[in-house]
């Protein structure tokens, strides 16, 4: 059953994602934030036994998120389409991005807690993929693909530091192995 969720979170974040990104690149920031807010609604509701726990976690995530959104904006790495708000921090499609995405660490994504050198890999891969998608979708720009190579370097040190705060703040044992077959396996690293 904790595999089947995990699943059913993952996907239903990629649909958030792709709402936030089309409502930035069609004019409609606010389209990404009812899937957004939907998918932390779905994590926390899973998550009720330490919802407190969590709800510290998703603020101090999206926190994070912006700040480093914000430092890609004022390298020139990236424009969002949209209007900043205050005129410096990233549109507001981009926040529900990361609302979406901090209930990941503790979700779907908890199997990776502990294994930095795989977070790394994949914020290398899989962070400069979402920006290019989301320039391909006409959501943002990039000056040039050098962007991405940073952005890349920066998301495989902000993926780890990223678990690090869910193991800080929220702590939950990483699955140590999944049966497909039955669910997750009872096996939990100790920590």
């Amino acid at each position: 059953m904790q595999a089947l969720t995990s699943l059913f979170q993952f996907l239903a974040f990629d649909v958030a994602w792709a709402s936030a990104v089309a409502g930035g690149a069609g004019g409609w920031p606010w389209l990404g934030i009812i899937p957004a807010l939907a998918v932390l609604a779905l994590h926390l509701f899973v998550s009720r036994a330490v919802i407190w726990e969590e709800l510290r976690l998703v603020l101090a995530i999206a926190l994070f998120g912006i700040l480093l959104e914000t430092g890609f904006m004022g390298a020139g790495l990236v424009t969002f389409i949209g209007t900043p708000v205050l005129g410096v921090l990233p549109p507001i499609w981009v926040w529900a991005l990361w609302l979406g995405f901090a209930s990941l660490p503790n979700g779907s994504l908890t199997w990776l807690q502990g294994r930095t050198g795989l977070q790394m890999l994949l914020g290398l891969l899989f962070g400069p993929l979402a920006y290019w998608t989301g320039a391909k979708m006409g959501a943002a720009e990039m000056p040039s693909a050098g962007a991405l190579v940073i952005i890349g370097l920066a998301w495989s040190l902000a993926f780890p530091a990223i678990m690090r705060l869910a193991e800080a703040i929220s702590p939950r044992p990483a699955m140590a192995g999944v049966d497909l077959d039955h669910g997750a396996s009872d096996r939990f690293d100790d920590k």
